[in-house]
């Protein structure tokens, strides 16, 4: 094995480990919660390690542009390995949120700078030809995460989700410590700490927002405007300090650059409309169509599957075409996706599901890691560590606002088309909290055949409400594209040659 061969799998390991942490984990929350207690803190297993998670990342990011990707790389896995040792021997619920903290903020570091090491390592055309490992990663943690985790927890302990990641880790440690070579970084200024905390602060308001609104507090409350008006106001200083900034966290003028500009709107809005409307398609599978929890989380997979062989194909043409008319294409074929979604009826087949899924990956496999190669390419090294940040950034967020919007629609729909049906006797008075529960099986024992049609037919109206949100999204996207994404080759939008310092074959 190559140098430089020995460093990609190493990254795409430490990415992995990154990918795979959240699904695996969701396998196992019963039985954890069943082992240590505290129920009241279920939720926050996963949040307390997506808010540090997707805060950290552009703050790594950036970092890895100034003091050099190696050093933050392995500050960040070993952050990552060492929280994991603990999550796994956490006696409290308590413990558990505040070492899966400290997990997600390893996490932020891991993958975008393993992303930006891959970018550093290869040129533009193999960065292309290679691009489909990028999305095999994603692909390969959503399905084998929930096996894995369902593995260890029925048959050793739901610990060993968290042990494993030790061996994992430092094997990823280890070879980029000693494989990985840089060229010395020439570091101008220092950190803009100010910039960093306020981005920091509007950030971590948002997604609190965001998991808390429509379950700890309503979306109307005085709750929700403080976190709202909170996130606003640090916001607006976090402009103010960086156009002031000698320099600053995010200098506005990489936004000069079009395609930086055109990628980060698109990565976001995917991150809106498509990983929000996945979110609900088991339960569409499951709870309409009537089909076990198994053949729900199978669904996923053909979506899985071809948005990685969408990337390899897509670099391919991209070589030849550029990445306009692949973007476009990507986008497309997305938003065909969602209206094939929200032609879906009660009565669907799951044939046509899986038909709908197999479209919308592919979308994802033209455009999503497409956004992703075009920003690193089109801006010189030194920033390329923060523009890859920013996209990986933006579609979390996209995600989170996505989930978040996505379900208020599908809940409020729910809740008022089992009112008008005169079925809410049936969950009490205040509606709906968490439409998961319509999967019960011991709840569906116990509704009588009419209240079960009317119940499957209203879940099957609020599911369209999202998928319609989600197409309106993924539409915005596709005209950015089109309207100000720029034409010409590969090379007509690169910020110069592949740099040195890729480690020797």
């Amino acid at each position: 094995m190559t140098r430089r061969t020995a460093v990609v799998v190493a990254a795409m390991l430490g990415m992995f480990l990154a990918a795979i942490d959240q699904t695996a984990v969701g396998t196992a929350m019963p039985t954890i919660v069943g082992a240590l207690g505290g129920f009241a803190l279920y939720s926050w297993v996963f949040s307390a390690y997506q808010i540090s998670f997707v805060v950290t990342t552009p703050i790594f990011g950036r970092l890895a542009d100034l003091y050099g990707r190696k050093r933050i790389y392995l500050i960040g896995i070993l952050t990552f390995i060492g929280a994991s040792l603990l999550c796994g021997v956490a006696r409290s619920m308590g413990a558990l949120v505040l070492f899966r903290l400290i997990q997600g903020i390893g996490g932020g570091a891991v993958l975008p700078i393993a992303l930006t090491i891959i970018a550093d390592l290869f040129p533009i055309e193999q960065r292309l030809r290679i691009q489909g490992l990028f999305s095999g990663v994603w692909g390969l943690a959503a399905i084998v995460g929930p096996l894995v985790g369902g593995f260890l927890t029925d048959h050793v302990s739901w610990r060993w989700i968290f042990f494993l990641n030790a061996p994992a880790g430092l094997v990823a440690t280890l070879i980029i410590a000693f494989a990985f070579r840089e060229p010395p970084v020439t570091r101008e200024g220092g950190v803009d700490y100010a910039g960093v905390g306020l981005v920091s602060g509007s950030a971590i308001a948002l997604l609190l927002l965001l998991f808390w609104g429509g379950r700890e507090f309503p979306w109307a409350s005085p709750q929700t405007a403080g976190l709202a008006g909170l996130s606003a106001l640090l916001l607006i200083l976090f402009l103010r300090v960086e156009m002031r900034a000698e320099q600053p966290f995010l200098p506005f003028s990489l936004f000069d650059n079009r395609i930086v500009t055109v990628c980060s709107i698109g990565g976001f809005l995917i991150g809106v409309g498509m990983f929000g409307a996945v979110a609900y398609i088991p339960l569409y599978v499951q709870g309409v169509l009537g089909t076990s929890a198994t053949a729900a989380g199978a669904a996923l997979m053909p979506f899985m599957v071809v948005w990685t062989g969408g990337s390899i194909v897509g670099g391919r043409i991209a070589l030849h075409t550029g990445y306009r008319p692949v973007m476009i294409g990507g986008m497309a074929l997305l938003t065909a996706g969602f209206a094939l979604l929200a032609l879906l009826g009660s009565h669907a087949s799951t044939a046509t599901v899986f038909v709908d899924m197999v479209v919308l990956g592919a979308g994802m496999g033209l455009s999503a890691t497409m956004f992703i190669i075009a920003m690193q390419s089109a801006v010189d090294r030194p920033l390329r560590g923060l523009v890859t940040s920013i996209n990986v950034f933006g579609r979390n967020m996209g995600s989170a606002i996505g989930v978040s919007a996505q379900g208020a629609v599908l809940v409020g729909i729910l809740d008022a088309r089992l009112r008008a049906a005169g079925a809410e006797m049936s969950f009490g008075p205040a509606g709906l909290a968490d439409p998961g529960v319509l999967l019960d099986p011991a709840l569906e024992r116990h509704l009588a055949p009419d209240v079960h049609e009317a119940v499957r037919l209203a879940l099957a109206q609020a599911v369209h409400g999202t998928f319609l949100l989600g197409l309106v999204m993924i539409a915005l996207g596709l005209a950015a594209v089109v309207l100000f994404m720029p034409g010409g080759s590969i090379y007509a939008h690169s910020a110069g040659p592949a740099p040195g310092g890729a480690p020797a074959d």
